[in-house]
């Protein structure tokens, strides 16, 4: 029996070593393969302006808006299909802007709704709305998305950057600042009102240009698209000599609640001025 058994092993073990010498030329050659193959460059290497190492928490939009691209473009620069799989410590490829993915409006600083649309967290149907820009509205334009179809706009609490609204020419297009009104005759000056600070249902404060000297003006405010025609008369002041001004004023308890408030200024000689606020307060 104990002849048998190291037989055996000693079989078993020929056998390994037969096997261990035959598979090493193998394995060899293999090795040499794969060190003669060229190493995986980054992706779009060549056009890379900055490697950016993923942090915890962080995703492609964020990331995109630290070096002012869409995130769409650095997905495709790392040949990333789903956004959602990129971790910490992963290295990425931030294109060149010079590759046209560079978030500009070009010569357009406003837009207006031709309809109601979404403002969303993104440049796509897939990203949440945050609320709506109503029919006739206008929005500050910071910026447009790297396809063209989407307008990047100032966001309702005044910050810019993450804020969408479709570029579809059938539900938005470009546009004059708001407020503007009727100009003085001769002159050739539109007056314009600014809005510079919200208390949320409580004051909005504005600033006026460009007003006709020492005219007395109804102050009125009224719901989104309304452009404050018909609001609610909320007080009357003269404007200073120099027509410009600033003044703060209350919001009626009518429209406490509103997202969105449109304010209006109108003398009864014809003049006119008119703006729109978010009712969210302001520091």
């Amino acid at each position: 029996m104990t002849v048998r058994s190291f037989t055996m092993i000693t079989s078993l073990s020929m056998t390994r070593s037969s096997l261990t010498q035959r598979s090493l030329p193998a394995l060899v050659a293999v090795a040499l393969v794969f060190s003669l193959l060229p190493a995986a460059a980054p992706a779009a290497a060549q056009s890379c302006q900055a490697q950016h190492v993923v942090q915890r928490g962080e995703n492609l939009f964020r990331i995109g808006l630290k070096y002012n691209l869409v995130w769409t473009r650095i997905a495709d620069a790392n040949g990333i299909t789903k956004p959602e799989t990129i971790y910490a410590g992963q290295v990425l490829c931030i294109p060149a802007s010079s590759s046209g993915g560079s978030q500009t409006g070009g010569d357009v600083k406003y837009v207006q709704a031709y309809a109601d649309v979404n403002i969303r967290k993104g440049p796509g149907t897939n990203f949440g709305v945050i609320t709506v820009l109503a029919a006739g509205q206008t929005a500050k334009v910071t910026g447009k998305s790297a396809d063209g179809k989407w307008w990047r706009v100032v966001c309702p609490d005044g910050t810019s950057g993450e804020c969408y609204i479709t570029a579809d020419p059938t539900l938005t297009a470009p546009a004059s600042a708001p407020g503007s009104g009727t100009a003085q005759p001769g002159t050739g000056r539109v007056p314009t009102i600014t809005v510079t600070a919200v208390v949320k249902d409580q004051t909005v404060t504005i600033q006026g240009q460009d007003f006709p000297a020492g005219e007395a003006f109804d102050v009125r405010m009224g719901k989104i698209g309304t452009q404050g025609v018909n609001g609610i008369r909320v007080t009357g002041f003269n404007t200073a000599q120099s027509g410009s001004f600033t003044g703060t004023f209350n919001i009626p308890a009518e429209l406490r609640g509103q997202t969105q408030i449109a304010i209006r200024l109108e003398s009864k000689s014809g003049y006119y001025s008119y703006n729109w606020f978010w009712n969210n307060s302001t520091n």
